[in-house]
């Protein structure tokens, strides 16, 4: 089955972004199939992907189709050609790309589209003859049940992975990406808003986890010292790595995001409360990991990586 014919779009996983891209590329009449990690633990949160539907900003309804495995594709040796897009959690990244090792086709295009940092290496490393694509989006939208709601567009930010830059992007398939991201902005650099986006991300996510706050909060709780304490680290980490910011401009696009963002509660706030694994370790632990490699001082970065590692413990 190495030569089967495989759908133009390959979405891994059904979050809520993948929900809303296969949504949208069904919409576009788009070839799309989506894959879950384990059909084994599919079945066991008792959810018939069957029913899955997506309810759009204007209210129209997408009936998602039947997921495929990952363990399948892998036992078939079945090529993904064409574009695949990642957008799971963070810590799950590594493992996806480990087990679509193999089974991406000559000429396919990686799309890495999540939180957190660190899966730009790892998937270098894994497929150093194919095109990646980095980005960074706020698309969002919220779960329940089986249903995905699409709540903003958002705004999403694309680069091709450097490692990568002599190879030469496939036009259908940026083209398939124009088509399906709502407006996204292309840069040359793409290190520079997803170190941008993770001094955001450094602050906001622990920070309400650890108090128990909505977004907006952050601002009436004493907590400006630690935050810019975090940005300034970011920004020192983010210089080791060849990426210039600005640590007063950084300071102040994390409040500004705070302020626009007031009502909401962030992902990680949500999986601690939850009890859900939260994404960290490759937030705050990717700083800590690469500035405790270039001696860099972290500690208020740790701190946070530190306490919400505890509060996971012991839940």
């Amino acid at each position: 089955m190495a030569n089967k014919v495989t759908p133009a779009i390959h979405i891994i996983g059904q979050g809520v972004i993948g929900s809303l891209l296969a949504s949208t590329a069904l919409h576009l009449q788009f070839s799309v199939q989506q894959y879950i990690r384990d059909k084994h633990r599919f079945k066991d949160r008792q959810l018939d992907s069957s029913t899955i539907t997506v309810q759009s900003l204007s209210g129209q309804t997408t009936h998602l189709p039947q997921p495929d495995s990952l363990n399948t594709i892998q036992l078939t040796n079945e090529q993904l050609s064409g574009l695949v897009i990642v957008p799971v959690k963070a810590y799950q990244v590594a493992q996806v790309l480990s087990q679509l090792q193999g089974n991406l086709a000559p000429g396919a295009t990686l799309l890495l589209l999540h939180n957190g940092m660190g899966s730009i290496e790892v998937a270098s490393q894994l497929f150093p003859t194919h095109v990646i694509i980095a980005g960074t989006t706020t698309l969002a939208g919220f779960r329940e049940g089986a249903v995905v709601k699409h709540t903003a567009k958002g705004h999403t930010q694309l680069g091709i992975v450097k490692s990568t830059s002599a190879l030469v992007p496939n036009p259908e398939h940026i083209a398939l990406i124009n088509h399906i991201i709502p407006e996204p902005t292309w840069h040359d650099d793409i290190l520079i808003p997803l170190f941008t986006k993770l001094a955001i991300n450094c602050v906001i996510n622990p920070l309400t986890a650890i108090h128990d706050v909505k977004n907006g909060e952050l601002s009436s709780l004493g907590l400006l010292g630690i935050i810019k304490q975090i940005v300034d680290e970011v920004v020192t980490v983010a210089a080791s790595q060849g990426v210039l910011l600005d640590s007063a401009s950084q300071f102040k696009q994390v409040l500004a995001v705070i302020f626009d963002t007031r009502e909401n509660y962030s992902s990680m706030h949500q999986d601690i409360k939850h009890g859900r694994k939260s994404e960290i370790e490759q937030i705050n632990g990717y700083v800590v990991t690469l500035g405790e490699a270039n001696g860099i001082d972290v500690t208020g970065n740790k701190s946070l990586l530190q306490q919400i590692l505890a509060i996971e413990k012991a839940a």
